[in-house]
C-alpha cells in the first residue's frame, strides 16, 4: 500500500508490463497523464501497449520491449527527445529505463495479485521514464551560449552565430523550419552617433527599408532570396512597430500577411503557424570614469529593431512559454552579434574619420562665421576660433582660464540681458546636457552693437563620456531687429484680425438668426414656397406645406408617409419632372399648359403673374388653387431662379359657396314671409275692397304668424351667431324627463300629423333629473326630431329614447342619454363631416327626391313651413347648446342605415341633503 501510495505521487512514470504479451498489468498516474488524450482517463490496465501510446512511441518501444523481455538485460536511455508535447512545451527530453523482473518481487501491485496463478506471468516488465527536460535544456543552452560567444569574438562572426543560435533552437525546442531576418542597411545607435550617421540618413530622401533572409532552416528555395519590404504585410513589419513578440496559431485567419514558403519535398507550402521574435539593438550598460552623468536618451536604445526569428509549423498549432522564453533568449545573442560585428568592420572608418576630423578641425574653426569657444570639462578655454577673439577681444593668453575669468578679460560690454546668461558652472552644464540657448544683447570689442544666441553642447568620446563643451555664438542682430519689425506688425495685425473677426462673427451670426428666421418663416407660411433654379429648373427649396401640396395633387414625392423626408428629397428634381402628371385648369375650365402657368413666365420670360386654377383628384374631389410666381434676380439684373407661392383656396371657396348659398337661402326664407304680410296688409289697405271682420281678422292672424317667423328666424341667426361666439347663457334647472317628452310631443304634434309618420318614445320606468336648460334643450330635441321626420320614409316611425347612465365604481345613475333615431338614407363618413358645420347646405342638397317613394305629396309640403329650404344652422346649434352643458352631440349613421343623434345630461343633484322617514 505504501509503494501504491508512493508511485501515485512521484513524478516519475511506472508502468508494469507483461513481459509475454505486453499487456499493462499496473500504471500510476503520471505515467497514465503522458498518454494521449483519448486515454489519459480511462482504465488502461488490460490493454496492449501498441493500443494506448502513438505510433510514433510505438515504432521505437517496441522492439526495446521485446529486446528486454526475451535477453533479460535491462536497458536505459538518458536524454531521448521527444516531439510529441510540441504545441505546449516544445522539444521534451525523458530518462527510460526497462528491466525485467520476476513477478513474485512485485508483491505490491494489486493488478497481479488480483490473477490467478494461471493467468500471473512469470516475468514483467518494469517501465520507468522521468522528465530531464530542464536538464538537458540548461545544458544545451549553456552549450549554445558557449558556441555564440565564441563565434562573436571572430571577425565575421553573424553568419556563424545566427546559423548556431537556429541548430540550437533545432536542438532544444525542435525547430526544423525557422528563419532569421535582418533590416537591410542598418547601423547600431552607438555608431551611428559617434559616425554622424544619423545626420546623413536625415539628409537622405525617404526610402522604403526592406528585409533579407539571413538564415533559415527548411525555407523553399523560391524564398530564401527573398527581400519584401517593410510594411504590414510582413511580420518584421509588424515588430517594428509594436516591438512585441508576435504569435500566429493559424496563419489561415491572416491572408494579408505575406510569410515565405516552406519545402514540403521541393514543393512550396505556406506555414501553418509562425512565431515572430523581435531582435533589439543591445542596450548598453555600465557607469562612466568620470563624475558627469549620460543624459537619459543615450542610456538605451529606443528599442531599436534589427530583425527577427521566426519559427514556423506546416499545421496550425500554438506555441508553448518555454518555446518563447528560449527564443527571446536567443534573440539577445542575436542582438549583440549584429552589433559587435558591425561595429568591428566600422573601427577602421572611425578612425579614418577622426584623423580627417583632426586635420580639418582648424581649418572649419576658422572658417566658421560664428564664434566657436571650446572649453574643458572643467569649463577653461581649450581653443576659440578668429570670430570669437574678434567679438570679445581676446588674445592667446586666453586659453586655460575658466570661463568666467576669460568673460571678465573681455573688452565686450554684455547689457542687462546678461542677467539671464549662466552664473555657475552647474548651470552651465545643465543647459549643455539639455541643449539650451541664451539670446542676449552686447556690445562687441569692435563697439558695433550685436544679438548674439549662445548655444551650448558636450562634446562625448566613443563610451558617452563628456570631454569637452562647444559654446557657439551666432549674430543675429538683422533676423532680430526683423522679427521685432514682424512682431510688431503681427501685434497689428493680430489686433485688427481680431477686430473683423469680431465683426465677421457679429455678421455670422445675424446671417445664422436670419437664415433660421427665413426657414421658420417658410415652415410657419400656410401657403407652398418653391425655389426654381433657371439654370436646369430644378428645386433648391421647398417648405413642408408646399411638398404635402404637391403629394395631394398626386406629384410623386417619395415616401408619401413621410412628407420631411420627401421635401429633403424633393431638392434637386426637375419642376417639370414633379408636374408632368399633375393637369390644372382655369376658371372656366381649360386646361393650363406650362408653358402658361405663372412659374413658366418667371423662369422664361421674368414676369411676376398670379393665377387662379384648380385641379381634380382621382377621387373626384377638386383641389383650388391660388399661384403666384415672380422672378429673382442677381446683381446684373439675370434671372437666377423663381419663387412659386402655392395657396389652396378649397376650403376659401367652399365657404364663400356655403355663404352665397346661405344669403340666397336667408333672402328667399325672408322674402316669403315678407311677402304674404305685405300681401295681406295691402289687401287690408285697399280702398276699393271691402272685408268683412272675420276676413280683416284672417288676414292679420296670418300676418302675425309670418312676423313670428321671420322672429324665429332672426332668432336663429342670432343663437349661431351666439355659439359661434361662447356666449350662450344658460338657464340650469332640474328637468324631469317625462315631463319634457310629454311637452315635446304636444309641441310637435302637428309636425307628427303632417308628416305621415310615427313617433315612438322609449322611456325606462324610473329616472331621475337632469341639470340643463329646458328651452334649450327642447329646441334641440324639436330640431333632431325635425330632420328625423325630414328623412324617414313616409309610415315609418322615429324613435325618440332616454336611457340612464351608469357610474364604473358603484353603478349609481350619472346621467341620462337621450337619442333620435330615423331609418332614413343615412349618410357617409364625409357627410358626417360636414353635417356640424355652420351655413351646412347638406340639408338642402340631400333632402330626399320628391319622387322617393314613401315622401308626402307635393300639396302637403307646401302647406307645411317644415319642407321649407334648410339653413344649415339646426344641427351646428343644437351642438353648441348640448357642448354647453358639457355633453357631446354624437352622431352614428352609415348610408342606407338610418341615422341616430344622441347626448348625455347630468344627473341633477340637489344641494339640500335628503330626509328619510
Amino acid at each position: 500500500m505504501q509503494l501504491e501510495y508512493i508511485l501515485g505521487h512521484v513524478s516519475v512514470g511506472v508502468a508494469i508490463l507483461d513481459s509475454t504479451s505486453l499487456h499493462i498489468r499496473d500504471i500510476n498516474p503520471y505515467m497514465l497523464a503522458l498518454l494521449g488524450e483519448s486515454w489519459c482517463h480511462q482504465d488502461v490496465r488490460g490493454y496492449r501497449v501498441d493500443e494506448v501510446v502513438p505510433e510514433a512511441v510505438r515504432k521505437v518501444a517496441l522492439p526495446c520491449l521485446h529486446s528486454v523481455a526475451e535477453t533479460g538485460q535491462r536497458v536505459e536511455y538518458t536524454e531521448v527527445p521527444y516531439e510529441g508535447f510540441l504545441e505546449v512545451r516544445g522539444r521534451t527530453y525523458w530518462r527510460v529505463s526497462i528491466e525485467r523482473l520476476p513477478a513474485s518481487e512485485l508483491q505490491g501491485a494489486h493488478s497481479l495479485e488480483a490473477l490467478s496463478l494461471e493467468e500471473k506471468p512469470e516475468y514483467v516488465l518494469l517501465v520507468l521514464i522521468e522528465d530531464v527536460t530542464d536538464t538537458v535544456r540548461s545544458r544545451l543552452h549553456l552549450n549554445a551560449i558557449h558556441y555564440i560567444s565564441s563565434a562573436i569574438a571572430a571577425p565575421t562572426s553573424l553568419p556563424l552565430v545566427l546559423e548556431r543560435i537556429l541548430q540550437a533552437l533545432h536542438e532544444m525546442v525542435g525547430s526544423r523550419r525557422c528563419a532569421i531576418f535582418l533590416i537591410d542597411h542598418t547601423v547600431p545607435s552607438t555608431e551611428a552617433r559617434i559616425s554622424g550617421y544619423e545626420e546623413f540618413q536625415r539628409t537622405l530622401p525617404d526610402q522604403p527599408r526592406t528585409a533579407t533572409v539571413a538564415v533559415h532552416k527548411g525555407i523553399h528555395p523560391t524564398s530564401q532570396d527573398w527581400h519584401p519590404p517593410i510594411n504590414k504585410r510582413i511580420l518584421l513589419g509588424r515588430v517594428v512597430k509594436e516591438k512585441r513578440t508576435l504569435i500566429i496559431t493559424d496563419t489561415s485567419t491572416t491572408p494579408n500577411i505575406d510569410l515565405p514558403f516552406l519545402d514540403e519535398d521541393g514543393l512550396p507550402y505556406r506555414p501553418g503557424s509562425v512565431l515572430c521574435v523581435p531582435i533589439f539593438e543591445p542596450r548598453p550598460t555600465g557607469g562612466f570614469s568620470r563624475t558627469y552623468n549620460r543624459p537619459k536618451e543615450h542610456t538605451a536604445a529606443a528599442d531599436t529593431v534589427l530583425g527577427t526569428i521566426e519559427v514556423y509549423h506546416y499545421r496550425a498549432r500554438g506555441f508553448p512559454a518555454e518555446e518563447v522564453k528560449l527564443l527571446e533568449q536567443f534573440a539577445q545573442q542575436a542582438g549583440m552579434a549584429i552589433q559587435h560585428v558591425r561595429l568591428l568592420s566600422s573601427i577602421d572608418r572611425w578612425a579614418r574619420v577622426a584623423r580627417r576630423n583632426a586635420h580639418q578641425k582648424e581649418n572649419v574653426m576658422q572658417a566658421i562665421p560664428d564664434g566657436v569657444v571650446i572649453y574643458d570639462p572643467r569649463w577653461r578655454v581649450a581653443d576659440t576660433n578668429h570670430a570669437a577673439r574678434q567679438l570679445f577681444g581676446w588674445s592667446d593668453d586666453v586659453i586655460g582660464l575658466p570661463i568666467f575669468q576669460a568673460l571678465a578679460r573681455s573688452k565686450a560690454i554684455f547689457q542687462s540681458e546678461l542677467a539671464h546668461i549662466p552664473a555657475s558652472i552647474a548651470e552651465l552644464e545643465q543647459r549643455a546636457l539639455s541643449g539650451q540657448a541664451d539670446e542676449f544683447k552686447m556690445i562687441g570689442a569692435d563697439g558695433q552693437p550685436y544679438t548674439m544666441r549662445c548655444s551650448y553642447a558636450p562634446i562625448r568620446d566613443d563610451v558617452g563620456d563628456i570631454f569637452a563643451f562647444i559654446l557657439l555664438y551666432h549674430d543675429v542682430t538683422e533676423s532680430v531687429a526683423a522679427r521685432e519689425r514682424i512682431e510688431a506688425e503681427v501685434v497689428a495685425r493680430t489686433a485688427e484680425l481680431a477686430q473683423r473677426n469680431q465683426a465677421l462673427q457679429q455678421a455670422q451670426a445675424e446671417q445664422e438668426l436670419s437664415n433660421a428666421r427665413t426657414a421658420l418663416l417658410l415652415e410657419r407660411l400656410p401657403s407652398g414656397v418653391i425655389q426654381v433654379s433657371v439654370e436646369d429648373a430644378t428645386i433648391t427649396i421647398i417648405n413642408y406645406l408646399a411638398t404635402q401640396l404637391l403629394q395631394s395633387m398626386g406629384a410623386t414625392l417619395e415616401p408619401l408617409d413621410d412628407p420631411e423626408e420627401a421635401r429633403k428629397n424633393a431638392i434637386g428634381k426637375n419642376i417639370r419632372q414633379v408636374l408632368h402628371s399633375i393637369n390644372l385648369y382655369n376658371s372656366s375650365g381649360a386646361l393650363i399648359p406650362f408653358e402658361e402657368q405663372p412659374l413658366y413666365k418667371a423662369l422664361i420670360h421674368g414676369q411676376a403673374s398670379e393665377a387662379e386654377l384648380h385641379m381634380t383628384k382621382s377621387d373626384g374631389q377638386t383641389i383650388y388653387l391660388l399661384v403666384n410666381a415672380a422672378p429673382l434676380r442677381g446683381p446684373d439684373a439675370t434671372i437666377t431662379s423663381a419663387i412659386l407661392v402655392i395657396q389652396e383656396t378649397t376650403r376659401i371657396k367652399a365657404l364663400e359657396r356655403a355663404r352665397e348659398d346661405f344669403f340666397t337661402t336667408m333672402a328667399h326664407e325672408l322674402k316669403t314671409p315678407l311677402a304674404n304680410i305685405r300681401a295681406h296688409l295691402s289687401a287690408l289697405l285697399a280702398r276699393d275692397l271691402q272685408w268683412t271682420s272675420e276676413e280683416q281678422f284672417d288676414f292679420l292672424q296670418t300676418a302675425d304668424e309670418q312676423v313670428e317667423r321671420l322672429v324665429g328666424m332672426i332668432n336663429h341667426f342670432l343663437d349661431a351667431s351666439r355659439v359661434e361666439a361662447g356666449a350662450l347663457r344658460l338657464e340650469l334647472e332640474p328637468i324631469f324627463i317625462p315631463e319634457l317628452l310629454e311637452d315635446l310631443q304636444d309641441r310637435l304634434e302637428a309636425l307628427i300629423s303632417s308628416a305621415h309618420c310615427g313617433l315612438d318614445i322609449v322611456l325606462p320606468p324610473q329616472l331621475p333629473a337632469v341639470l340643463g336648460d329646458y328651452e334649450l334643450i327642447m329646441s334641440v330635441l324639436t330640431n333632431l326630431l325635425s330632420n328625423a321626420f325630414r328623412y324617414a320614409p313616409e309610415g315609418d316611425s322615429v324613435q325618440l329614447a332616454a336611457e340612464p347612465v351608469f357610474a364604473a365604481q358603484d353603478h349609481q345613475i350619472t346621467g341620462v342619454t337621450l337619442s333620435v333615431t330615423d331609418r332614413g338614407p343615412g349618410m357617409s363618413l364625409e357627410q358626417q363631416m360636414a353635417i356640424f358645420t355652420r351655413f351646412s347646405t347638406f340639408a338642402a342638397m340631400s333632402r330626399p327626391s320628391v319622387d322617393r317613394p314613401g315622401q308626402p305629396a307635393v300639396e302637403r309640403r307646401r302647406r307645411t313651413s317644415r319642407w321649407s329650404p334648410a339653413t344649415g344652422l339646426g344641427l351646428y346649434i343644437s351642438r353648441g347648446i348640448v357642448e354647453a352643458h358639457g355633453s357631446k352631440l354624437l352622431l352614428k349613421s352609415s348610408p342606407g342605415k338610418g341615422a341616430i343623434f344622441a347626448f348625455t345630461l347630468p344627473v341633477f343633484v340637489s344641494p339640500y341633503p335628503v330626509m328619510r322617514s
